[in-house]
């Protein structure tokens, strides 16, 4: 009899033990979903933390420092002509490499600002697109490509810029922002090497110029 109750206690109290232990590692397993979730919260957070320190820093930039070279800058054949015929590309050149330096363009960004510019170029020279001397060019409106827009509410506006709508797939993020009203604009930035970087702004899109107005509306104007 006393065997068979020192046996039913050692029983007991190993399947007490078993049942804290699961109940432990179930508690660990928990914690440890908990743990990765938050990780996965803080991360995201993180991301748009980041990517709104880059949009600031990058209108702060271009408020702030003026280029030294112009991307655009438009030539002539002859000094007294009265059209510009092409974009001077080696001034391109050299201000992508501006922009490069600053740390803040991803590579698309500057093969989208270069090609461009050659486009420009070559339809000022076949005529298809005409920029009068004084006057502004057949390739779109009188706004600030940087921000697609002519006016900002504040000097300092890179201070109020929020970001909305942000979508991030892997290293690749799309997003607006806007000064706090319903003035957006649409940017797409990829991770390089852990740091956010632009890769697309919304006033250096290929498909918002008009390209060849002036072959497609020279008849009309005559």
């Amino acid at each position: 009899m006393l065997r068979s109750a020192i046996f039913l206690s050692l029983l007991c109290l190993l399947l007490l033990n078993g049942c804290k232990s699961n109940k432990q590692s179930s508690h660990t397993d928990t914690v440890k979903t908990t743990a990765d979730n938050s990780l996965t919260v803080s991360t995201a957070n993180q991301d748009s933390i980041q990517l709104t320190l880059l949009v600031r820093k990058l209108y702060k930039w271009h408020v702030t420092d003026t280029m030294k070279h112009d991307g655009f800058k438009p030539t002539k054949s002859n000094p007294k002509d009265t059209l510009y015929t092409g974009i001077d590309l080696a001034e391109n050149e050299k201000a992508v490499e501006e922009l490069k330096e600053t740390g803040i363009f991803a590579d698309s960004f500057l093969n989208d600002y270069r090609k461009i510019a050659v486009r420009m170029d070559k339809e000022l020279k076949d005529g298809s697109s005409l920029w009068p001397d004084g006057e502004l060019s057949t390739f779109g409106d009188d706004v600030d490509d940087w921000c697609d827009c002519q006016d900002t509410p504040v000097n300092d506006y890179w201070k109020i810029i929020k970001l909305k709508d942000i979508k991030i797939n892997n290293n690749e993020a799309s997003f607006k922002w806007n000064w706090g009203d319903d003035l957006n604009f649409k940017v797409r930035a990829v991770k390089d090497n852990g740091n956010w970087k632009i890769s697309y702004l919304q006033g250096f899109d290929m498909n918002s110029y008009s390209w060849e107005w002036w072959k497609n509306n020279k008849g009309k104007a005559n």
